[in-house]
């Protein structure tokens, strides 16, 4: 094996480690009373993210450039644009309900 594909092993390596930490939120966030369905959707955004930088570099060492280059990466970006603008989302829907809540409490 050349070189760059140790690095490539070693990073999916990496990558699939850290998506084991928003899969046990994702996992214990179940049983809670409090149900945040706005976390839920862009914890499991953000395992899908990593999952995908995951196969790329998978894909890479394997010799799979083109894959990896033309179709994964373009594929992850997408994927953290979608983070991004779901992010986006929610954080306006609860500045916009913090409004609300503050003019039901004036009158």
């Amino acid at each position: 094996m050349l070189p760059f594909q140790y690095y490539n092993i070693i990073d999916a390596i990496v990558y699939l480690v850290a998506a084991i930490i928003p899969a046990y939120f994702i996992l214990k966030s179940r049983n809670s009373i409090n149900n945040n369905n706005n976390l839920r959707k862009l914890t499991i955004i953000l395992i899908g993210f990593i999952l995908l930088q995951v196969i790329y570099h998978i894909v890479g060492a394997l010799g799979f450039r083109l894959l990896a280059k033309g179709f994964l990466e373009p594929l992850s970006i997408a994927a953290l644009l979608l983070f991004g603008v779901m992010y986006l989302i929610s954080k306006l829907k609860t500045k916009k309900q913090q409004q609300q809540q503050k003019e039901e409490f004036k009158t």
